[in-house]
């Protein structure tokens, strides 16, 4: 079982600059990417989006490359070959709008497109093999840190279907208990209402509405169905791949017979289970929300 949730990172220092890459997800119902690139990558997107598809088949992903020069070159100036290439362009644009003035090294200088992270221009072919690497190597990670998580949410639904299992055990439990109590209460009533006119109660008649009761009442078919649902539920979490989406109609599953048992069940202390079993497969459909 995986999560959702993770973050992977990974960079890498060279004589001329530095290279970092992150990614991070959340959950969401499909497979999302945002990427951040530098203009030397812009073209890399589809690449870098397979490399995430390979690994991944759910979750909003955000993945970042940052492009920065050398510690030690931060304070160089753009290459002399750009350099001439703008001031050739601005003073294009001075002539074709008719203004005056001389182009000084610090206007030259101001233009932002220069400056690239601090640094020169690095060529797709020497920077794309670096950031690709980085990126497997941030994913590998971002994948492990999902797997980790998912296992903690593993662990936190075994928990909670156990205590729907037990909650389930003491409900079959209380029926019989129930049914006896209508019995004797229904007796009571109808005997103390027919001594009052001086006749006599059939006993056949009795069984009858204790037996259309009882069936009226009869929950073991829904608590079945919940502890074959909490099997399946486990041997879902047991699988490789994605499994958040079937995990998600298991608890909706769940959730109809938990109603139905409070709707029929006709006792305080089965109302209260079916609200325990309610209340714990709310914090399960929480957790699922975030499984792959």
């Amino acid at each position: 079982m995986n999560s959702m949730t993770g973050f992977g990172s990974a960079s890498q220092r060279d004589r001329r600059f530095d290279v970092e890459v992150e990614v991070r997800s959340v959950n969401h119902r499909f497979l999302t990417l945002k990427q951040s690139l530098p203009e030397e990558l812009s073209r890399r997107e589809g690449e870098l989006e397979q490399l995430v598809r390979e690994r991944l088949t759910r979750g909003s992903l955000t993945l970042s490359v940052t492009v920065k020069a050398a510690a030690d070159d931060a304070d160089l100036l753009p290459d002399l070959a750009r350099l001439k290439e703008t001031a050739k362009r601005l003073r294009g644009v001075q002539k074709a709008l008719g203004l005056k003035g001389e182009l000084s090294l610090e206007d030259l200088l101001s233009v932002p497109s220069l400056w690239r992270d601090g640094g020169p221009s690095i060529p797709d072919e020497e920077l794309w093999p670096k950031v690709k690497k980085l990126a497997e190597k941030a994913l590998d990670q971002l994948v492990a840190t999902r797997g980790r998580e998912g296992r903690t949410i593993e662990k936190d639904l075994e928990g909670r279907l156990r205590t729907i299992e037990s909650c389930a055990d003491r409900v079959t439990n209380r029926v019989p208990a129930v049914v006896d109590a209508y019995q004797r209460k229904l007796d009571e009533r109808v005997r103390a209402l027919l001594a009052q006119k001086g006749l006599e109660v059939a006993k056949a008649d009795l069984a009858k509405e204790v037996a259309v009761y009882a069936d009226r009442c009869d929950i073991s078919e829904e608590v079945q169905r919940l502890k074959a649902h909490t099997a399946e539920f486990r041997k879902v979490m047991a699988t490789q791949g994605p499994i958040g989406r079937r995990l998600d109609f298991l608890t909706q599953e769940m959730g109809r017979e938990a109603n139905t048992i409070a709707s029929k069940g006709n006792d305080a202390e089965i109302s209260a289970n079916a609200v325990e079993i309610k209340s714990e497969l709310e914090k399960i459909k929480e957790q699922v929300e975030n499984v792959e």
